[in-house]
């Protein structure tokens, strides 16, 4: 400690700054292979249920009940990497590193919803503009954290669905009302997946501005 106390007293102001800049970075890409780990397990818990189409055109219910297992362990998965950065984020003192990068960015109500009418534009996202500005209200009002935790929030209440659906009777006969039921649940989990992914893609744009100008989060912050 004595050593690590006497050469941050040598330091410039410019090595200060350089020093906290490398350690911020470090840590933004930790954080992000938690982000990334998260982002897969919930696309391929997607593309399970997306095969859970077919599975109800075959009437293979039994398929579909495995499907449903594996869409279980693929959300519990994912919903884990993201409480694990969000509390790296907290103990690390991230979380607040970045509210800053973005409001000193100009991400504000309407710096937000200006983002994603671009990020809209470009094809990244399928949001009305009440959509965007809902989003925008929220962070404006209530932070990067509250966003994050709608977002993982989603993510248990699709898990509470599979758990549900994951009851019904694979060994039933597959007539018209068990194929009426899996085809129900799928279109919900279907929504419910495509609305979550819609909210974390406008999180990933909003965040795409602070990752590509950090030199202009750091001269506005000076």
């Amino acid at each position: 400690m004595v050593l690590i106390c006497n050469r941050v007293e040598q330091l410039t102001t410019d090595e200060i700054e350089a020093s906290d800049a490398q350690g911020w970075q470090a840590l933004y890409l930790k954080n992000e292979r938690f982000i990334e780990s998260g982002s897969a397990y919930f696309s391929q818990a997607f593309a399970e249920v997306l095969g859970l189409v077919s599975d109800i055109e075959l009437h293979n219910l039994e398929q579909g009940q495995l499907r449903f297992g594996s869409v279980r362990l693929l959300l519990a998965h994912s919903i884990e990497q993201y409480e694990t950065c969000l509390e790296m984020d907290d103990r690390s003192g991230l979380a607040e590193h970045h509210e800053g990068n973005l409001r000193a960015l100009g991400l504000d109500q309407q710096g937000t919803e200006d983002a994603l009418i671009n990020g809209r534009a470009s094809g990244f996202l399928a949001l009305d503009d009440q959509s965007i500005r809902n989003f925008a209200i929220q962070f404006h009002q209530r932070g990067y954290r509250a966003l994050m935790n709608e977002y993982l929030d989603k993510l248990r209440e699709i898990e509470s669905m599979v758990a549900e659906g994951s009851t019904i009777d694979a060994a039933a006969e597959p007539g018209i009302d068990a194929l009426a039921d899996w085809q129900g649940l799928t279109w919900q989990l279907s929504a419910a997946f495509a609305d979550a992914m819609m909210f974390g893609q406008s999180i990933a744009v909003m965040n795409s501005i602070a990752y590509r100008a950090p030199s202009r989060s750091q001269s506005v912050a000076q």
